[in-house]
């Protein structure tokens, strides 16, 4: 990120020599060349402010070598030799792949982790996601997060939960450092800047990559040559999308947001545009250029309503891990960028994108530092290994969030004395893009009788905490009690009658398969026990539905209609449907499996089939009334409409609207029950 002046706060320390560097009124310097400026060389220290030093308030971080995650960070080659090491050694779970070079020469690296196919584990093609880090040099906080995402991905691809369903159905692509050049600049010289302390520049604060823009070589690593302390272009103002359109970026070589002479000019951006095509790029689903710093999302807003709220919405999960601390920077909608790659990703393809700005918030003072201008670049070694943590936990959600909603695949029901399967169901294959749901048992369910019902999911619905317990992943609502399940039917009597499936219900963590275990992932499947009560009328067979209400722990909400397989696509969810065939972003209840009741236990289904409640379409309205006499008519009409209106918005969620209720609807008694949730 460009943070060109902070607030300067001198607190408990004598204020260090601003230095005589000239700036016009967008802050740009125009004396760069000058010695009293680009020539003069700074110290950052802890506590000494005295001539041309910078007190930070805090030691100052130095690069440290060592193959694993240190109270502070890593040098360049640690951080490559750990991501080489962690490919050597996990040949099936990621490949490394050299997507370029830059202006220097050197391999810039990328790796996809996840298994060896390129398909999910039920044949679809497999969406991707990805990260880059370290395309501002200065910023080092972006490439120990993006390693912490990747040791995390790789230690977790055994654990039969999140881990192993990332590994198999989700491609992840990590740029660690792609400003390398940039990146080694800054760990040469951890300590020295140069120019002014409202800007200070080459060093510690390099931020852009080493282009010469005379000659087009790359520039030497002295701070003594002037000129090069001011030059580079800035590789997050050099995409396509908004290139030099607008204020965001310069045309002065000397400038902190120089683009470039053209679009893509820089090695390093090709390398960034290769990279994804790892993915394949028409598989992403997830950008996030990791920065630092001010604790903010920013993220372009294409003007494609549906893209926007699909990546508003996870974002706002993303934020939630984060406990709030963390903003959200919504562009202009269909603002054209300013050159980002998170541009690139938005505009060009419709991925959520976004530009994630680490932490700080402000500056060092957030430490107990000084808060001397530019400080917030400096995090403080005693606080990375808790900011890696939580910008992993942050991003393992938005993987799995974006790797698919949930999607029910089977439901078996037993009868509790004998253990006698009643009705078994499997969603299966059917050809390239369809799904058919294979019913392999169906006897009737008895007035009187206790079942259990066991049913399985496509992912892992719950989180587990280091006790085992489940509860909230951080930040979001699902837990043990979210979720139920109905048996829905109308009897033989005429009553409509809701059953509730849930009594002992328990997500299960140990393997086997119906009717005690898991199918593939811990927390895949629950089982649940259930009464048909003894007074429901089922003298013949009679048609009945059972109605699933769940949601993943991200928060996202069953695929009602499993047979048309959800995929995503410009932005949005494509077949994610409701109850009613809906498709859209939020899903519904599934009401695929219809079994039936009766009292003969011998008795063959019958021909009928039923629908859920929820599948209904709202009740037309009666007519408005006629106007009380002597009035103009327009209150009672205007009041109808207003009801209208409340129904059908509240009819996207699913829920009966307060109009509804108004309805006059046939006369049958109801016997209900209380849903049980889980």
């Amino acid at each position: 990120m460009m943070r060109l002046l902070l607030p300067f706060a001198a607190l408990a320390f004598a204020a260090p020599a601003l230095g005589d560097c000239v700036f016009d009124a967008n802050f740009e310097i125009t004396n760069p060349f000058d010695a009293s400026c680009g020539g003069v060389i700074r110290t950052y220290t802890e506590d000494n402010n005295v001539g041309t030093n910078i007190a930070l308030g805090y030691p100052v971080p130095r690069p440290v070598d060592s193959l694993t995650a240190v109270d502070g960070f890593r040098s360049y080659a640690s951080l490559l030799a750990r991501h080489q090491d962690l490919w050597l050694t996990n040949p099936d779970a990621l490949r490394g792949s050299i997507v370029g070079q830059t202006i220097g020469g050197r391999d810039i690296w990328a790796y996809r982790l996840g298994d060896s196919d390129s398909s999910t584990i039920d044949g679809r093609p497999e969406p991707a996601v990805m990260l880059n880090g370290a395309i501002h040099a200065r910023e080092w906080q972006s490439p120990e997060a993006a390693t912490e995402v990747f040791e995390q991905l790789i230690e977790l691809q055994d654990d039969v939960g999140l881990g192993r369903y990332l590994h198999e159905n989700l491609n992840v692509v990590i740029l660690p450092v792609l400003n390398v050049d940039g990146f080694l600049q800054t760990q040469m010289f951890p300590e020295t800047v140069t120019a002014d302390v409202q800007q200070p520049r080459d060093g510690r604060m390099r931020r852009k990559n080493l282009r010469n823009p005379v000659n087009g070589s790359a520039l030497d690593a002295s701070l003594a040559t002037v000129a090069d302390n001011f030059w580079g272009v800035d590789l997050n103002r050099n995409s396509a999308e908004g290139f030099a359109q607008n204020a965001g970026s310069s045309s002065s070589v000397t400038s902190l947001v120089y683009h470039g002479a053209a679009p893509a000019s820089e090695p390093e951006i090709l390398a960034l545009q290769a990279a994804a095509a790892l993915g394949p790029v028409n598989r992403m689903r997830l950008y996030g250029d990791l920065h630092s710093f001010s604790q903010i999302f920013f993220t372009p807003q294409t003007g494609d309503a549906r893209r926007d709220a699909v990546t508003g919405q996870l974002v706002a999960a993303l934020r939630a891990v984060l406990g709030g601390k963390y903003r959200f920077g919504p562009e202009l909608p269909g603002g054209g960028g300013i050159g980002t790659t998170a541009d690139y990703f938005a505009y060009r393809f419709g991925i959520p994108a976004w530009t994630h700005e680490l932490e700080p918030l402000d500056s060092g003072a957030q430490y107990g530092g000084t808060g001397v201008s530019h400080s917030g670049f400096i995090l403080p070694d005693s606080e990375v290994a808790r900011m890696r943590d939580e910008i992993a936990r942050t991003y393992l959600l938005g993987f799995y969030r974006q790797a698919g909603p949930p999607r029910v695949v089977a439901i078996e029901i037993r009868e509790t004395e004998s253990n006698t399967v009643s009705y078994r169901a499997d969603w299966v294959a059917d050809g390239a893009d369809a799904r058919s749901l294979d019913v392999s048992a169906n006897s009737a369910l008895v007035p009187g009788g206790s079942y259990r019902l066991w049913l399985a999911f496509d992912k892992p619905m719950r989180f587990r905490d280091a006790n085992n317990l489940i509860v909230a992943y951080p930040g979001q609502q699902t837990d043990a009690s979210t979720g139920s399940a109905t048996l829905e039917l109308q009897d033989a009597g005429g009553t409509d009658v809701v059953i509730p499936v849930g009594n002992g219900d328990v997500w299960l963590d140990t393997p086997g398969g119906a009717p005690n275990g898991y199918l593939r992932y811990v927390d895949d499947a629950l089982s649940a026990a259930f009464t048909i009560p003894a007074g429901v009328a089922a003298a013949t067979p009679t048609a009945a539905v059972l109605a699933i209400d769940n949601r993943d722990f991200a928060g996202l909400r069953l695929d009602a209609d499993t047979s048309t397989p959800v995929d995503f696509a410009g932005g949005r969810w494509t077949a994610y449907e409701n109850a009613r065939g809906t498709a859209g972003d939020e899903g519904g209840e599934d009401c695929s499996a219809k079994p039936f009741i009766a009292e003969d236990p011998n008795a063959t289904p019958p021909a009928g089939t039923v629908t859920c409640s929820a599948a209904e379409a709202p009740a037309p309205p009666p007519p408005p009334p006629p106007p009380p006499s002597g009035s103009g008519g327009g209150g009672g009409a205007i009041g109808w409409l207003f009801c209208l209106l409340l129904a059908a918005w509240r009819s996207r969620f699913d829920r009966v609207s307060h109009c509804e209720r108004l309805v006059t609807r046939p006369a049958t008694r109801r016997l209900s029950f209380a849903r049980r949730l889980w």
